[in-house]
């Protein structure tokens, strides 16, 4: 059971080499707007939410950014080695040892967690404090809500997860307390940002959900092959992003949320399979979903792979949760950035990775169909 912590204590080197502030820099210049202003909105960069502008801004109070910079390398590490410890502790003796050692060898070079450790991202912390919830649910219902509710909070690409909770009567006790507790937050977070902007409107919302919306259909946002969102791939087609298709998109995503749900009901396994379509059609709601969201596509692919091996699956159905797994492995940005990786090499990657989501999807729906017609 030391293997893996060992993987995460591999990663040390490699991050202390390629250590660079990222996002976490961009991050830190929105707490400082934060406190100055009041309105870190209006940098081009920021596109996060008033609670974590909050956070950030006291982060600018303790610490210079080279110092926060590290601890939060630090945090994300030890986050990352609680996680594959934690859940293939779960795997021990449930397994075959072929299995384990081949899905926490899977897990340890997982492109998307990586990247998220090498951008300085929050979307380790925020699928730790989204799965701690999630396993909280029947038996501390109110911790659990809390936690899902900070995660989203902090950054909402699990926002489908309380409303999934809401369809079960098992956990619409955490729903609720997961939107309240997310609502709490955001209007602390408001509440923050009108005091020190020293006015009393920056507490209405939509101002700030506006200025995100207009970033998501900028230039520099929209059609860049980093944005992995349905809208970003329909704006790279040539369709202008405009509200209708807006609309269209969201009604399909949560279309296909609806008919997993249906589905889901006639599932053994239907609390995690939930908690995989959450991770799967969260990040596609919205115009922003940059390529290192595809952590969320952990959850689905290692149950999937779980179920494969239980259950039997034909070669077909294994080939296809491969190869959506290889295709998030050809993206390793930023170290493909920082090593000088041609530029077409690293259009190609990320241009190839985007569909791993739809290619899980689809592999996904086959698998349930044959569940259905040959029920074990």
């Amino acid at each position: 059971m030391l293997a893996p912590l060992a993987a995460a204590v591999a990663l040390i080197p490699i991050a202390l080499a390629f250590h660079r502030p990222l996002d976490f820099g961009r991050a830190y210049e929105g707490g400082l707007e934060a406190w100055s202003t009041g309105h870190p909105e209006r940098l081009l960069t920021w596109t996060s939410t008033p609670w974590l502008a909050l956070i950030m801004a006291v982060v600018t109070r303790l610490a210079s950014l080279e110092v926060a910079s590290w601890v939060f390398l630090g945090a994300n590490v030890v986050v990352w080695g609680g996680l594959l410890f934690s859940v293939w502790r779960r795997f021990d003796r449930r397994v075959s040892d072929r299995w384990w050692w081949a899905t926490l060898i899977a897990a340890a070079v997982f492109s998307p967690a990586l990247s998220t450790i090498f951008w300085m991202q929050t979307n380790l912390m925020v699928l730790m404090l989204g799965l701690g919830g999630f396993a909280l649910i029947g038996r501390r219902d109110r911790s659990a809500g809390l936690l899902i509710g900070l995660s989203i909070a902090l950054k909402p690409i699990l926002v489908l997860l309380p409303f999934a909770l809401l369809l079960r009567r098992q956990s619409r006790a955490s729903g609720w307390w997961a939107i309240a507790s997310a609502a709490t937050l955001s209007v602390v977070g408001f509440g923050f940002l009108a005091w020190r902007a020293r006015n009393a409107s920056v507490e209405l919302p939509i101002a700030y959900i506006e200025s995100f919306l207009a970033k998501g259909r900028g230039p520099i946002v929209a059609c860049v092959p980093e944005n992995y969102s349905p809208m970003a791939l329909l704006c790279r087609l040539g369709l202008p992003t405009s509200a209708p298709a807006s609309i269209v998109v969201t009604a399909s995503v949560l279309t296909v949320a609806w008919l997993l749900a249906r589905r889901l009901r006639e599932s053994r396994d239907q609390k995690w399979e939930l908690f995989a379509a959450v991770g799967l059609l969260s990040p596609m709601l919205g115009p922003i979903a940059w390529a290192h969201y595809q952590i969320l596509l952990a959850p689905l692919m290692l149950l999937l792979a779980y179920q494969f091996w239980a259950e039997g699956a034909p070669a077909r159905i294994w080939a296809g949760l491969v190869v959506a797994f290889l295709m998030t492995e050809v993206i390793w940005d930023p170290l493909e950035s920082i090593l000088g990786a041609p530029l077409p090499m690293v259009v190609f990657s990320y241009s190839l990775g985007q569909f791993a989501q739809y290619v899980i999807l689809l592999t996904w729906a086959r698998w349930l169909s044959l569940r259905k017609a040959s029920p074990v």
